[in-house]
């Protein structure tokens, strides 16, 4: 796990002039932000007594690792594929500031939430960013934001280390009659093809 499964072979990849052309700018990252039906996700997270952030995460990751364009990342000169995605976000402590994290991902979804609940509850017991444990470089970023029904994020990012990994975000759920909705919001480079990845992920919730 957490290994390049392989490199892709630019000179022969359908995308080549895309990643010529948008590795080439300061920010080449696209967004979007659609309405996705949570309402099974929101109920089965009452039902079982957990997290909805935690299990929407968990879902996300794991439909995301179906898809292998998510595992893309450039890597100097190479774009590579990982055989698997690291969760990373980050954990708000009482004195509002707050702590990078990796969660340990587990194909068992309860088992996710209550090692990611553990791991919660020791960063909000420390200081700093805890930067030594985070950064990996088949990370998604992920980023819950429950009291903001946000139409649209933008992350921090790195363009001269040549970060490439994609940031997901979830805000404040609302309700249009029987359905539970959220928007959330995908920002990935745009040398992938974004909108099918997208549509493919939501469909897990």
């Amino acid at each position: 796990m957490n290994q390049i499964e392989k490199i892709i072979d630019i000179a022969t990849w359908n995308r080549k002039e895309h990643f010529e052309h948008f590795s080439a700018f300061d920010d080449p990252f696209f967004g979007v932000t659609v309405h996705v039906d949570c309402t099974r996700s929101y109920q089965e997270a009452k039902d079982k007594g957990v997290s909805f952030s935690l299990l929407l995460l968990h879902r996300i990751i794991t439909a995301a690792s179906k898809v292998e364009e998510f595992r893309y990342r450039i890597e100097g000169d190479k774009v590579v594929c990982y055989d698997s995605l690291l969760p990373e976000a980050t954990v708000g402590r009482a004195d509002h500031t707050f702590s990078f994290a990796a969660f340990e991902y587990d194909p068992d979804e309860l088992t996710f939430i209550r090692k990611a609940k553990t791991e919660m509850e020791r960063l909000q017991a420390t200081t700093g960013l805890n930067k030594g444990g985070t950064f990996h470089p088949n990370a998604i970023h992920y980023s819950a934001v429950p009291w903001l029904a946000f139409t649209d994020m933008k992350h921090p990012s790195n363009m001269r280390s040549g970060d490439s990994v994609p940031k997901i975000s979830t805000g404040k759920y609302f309700r249009e009659g029987e359905k539970v909705i959220m928007l959330p919001s995908l920002l990935r480079p745009l040398i992938y093809e974004t909108v099918r990845i997208w549509r493919l992920t939501m469909t897990a919730l």
